[in-house]
């Protein structure tokens, strides 16, 4: 079966015929963040069996994957961010032809269009420690620890300074980029059994780490290594 390599202003989607895609990025007319994601990411290798769908339209190719394959699509949600498998203004005749290989791919594999029991395209690099505006996270040993930046308030410090739990008492892990202006933030929080329904602001909260401008592609990329530390 044919490979072949398709090429869009937000990066390239190249696949080799069996069953691997390789997706180059190219973050050049985007937002400053989308374009720093993209920059950060330069190649992720999917396999065809995170694919639930393949779509061809005038305005370009996407890959669908399955919910449960990707960790940071897990973590960033749909509306955050653009999608990082939508490649607009291709080649449509190529288009067309590399979606027809890839269909009959998971066909033959019988690729279910459920989600994903495991994870199938590997997290971002990312370091073990994160420093935020408001506490400095830290994963060894297997368990995740908060310590405290000197001054926050004794809300944020209910649970203990510094605060650890266990990997395996970790339930979610949220991620939100910057917004808000001048003294805005954005956050990486995680969510445990004792989490409360009703969630503190994340200044208050001490199961959330806030983030200031510039560091929102480190804090997404330290949360979907965690989330995969958390679902193996």
């Amino acid at each position: 079966m044919a490979g072949g390599e398709l090429v869009s202003a937000y990066g390239s989607v190249g696949w080799d015929g069996i069953g691997v895609l390789r997706i180059r990025y190219d973050g050049a007319g985007l937002d400053a963040l989308n374009c720093s994601l993209r920059g950060r990411l330069g190649e992720r290798v999917v396999p065809v069996e995170a694919v639930q769908s393949v779509e061809v339209s005038d305005s370009g190719f996407r890959l669908v994957l399955r919910d449960g394959s990707d960790p940071l699509q897990a973590v960033t949600g749909a509306d955050v961010l653009l999608d990082p498998y939508d490649f607009p203004a291709v080649d449509p005749v190529l288009a067309d032809e590399i979606a027809g290989h890839i269909r009959r791919t998971l066909v033959r594999r019988d690729v279910p269009a459920t989600a994903s029991t495991a994870w199938l395209v590997a997290p971002p690099a990312a370091a073990d420690r994160i420093e935020g505006r408001d506490a400095t996270l830290t994963v060894a040993n297997g368990q995740l620890t908060f310590a405290y930046q000197r001054g926050v308030g004794r809300k944020k410090r209910a649970l203990g300074d510094p605060w650890s739990v266990q990997l395996g008492d970790i339930i979610d892990v949220q991620w939100a980029p910057y917004q808000g202006g001048l003294g805005g933030s954005g956050f990486l929080r995680i969510t445990t059994p004792g989490t409360p329904t009703e969630r503190p602001k994340p200044k208050h909260d001490p199961a959330t780490m806030r983030t200031e401008r510039g560091t929102d592609i480190d804090a997404l990329f330290f949360a979907t290594r965690l989330l995969t530390r958390i679902r193996p």
